[in-house]
């Protein structure tokens, strides 16, 4: 059996782990007003789609094998180079930024890992 399929079975789980929790933390958030609400939102449904397309997607044979899985590794890493970068430059506390700095490495590090696992 091909080393292939934990990587992509831990990054999709990562992803909707994550991305569920963080849509309960912004529909309870008081203090953001709807565009807040609206693109936090849309955050989240766009990685949880890209998961489920990924998943979904190496399970097909033809020329678009793949490409979710694609979609969803650059995405996770440009999102979290401009987004977590933004956080660890803004004024935050320390606690928010050391959280939000570990989910950073730890969602990059598993897109890397699917990255350089995947066979090609």
């Amino acid at each position: 059996m091909s080393r292939w399929p934990r990587p992509l079975w831990v990054l999709v789980g990562w992803s909707w782990f994550l991305w569920i929790s963080r849509l309960r933390n912004v529909l309870n958030d008081d203090d953001l007003d709807s565009w807040g609400v609206g693109w936090r939102v849309g955050v989240v449904v766009l990685f949880t789609v890209l998961a489920l397309i990924a998943f979904l997607g190496e399970r097909q044979d033809g020329a678009w094998k793949g490409q979710g899985l694609n979609a969803l590794v650059w995405w996770t890493i440009g999102f979290w180079v401009v987004r977590g970068g933004g956080i660890i430059l803004d004024d935050h506390s320390a606690a928010f930024t050391a959280v939000h700095t570990v989910l950073m490495v730890i969602s990059i590090g598993l897109a890397m890992w699917v990255r350089t696992t995947r066979p090609r």
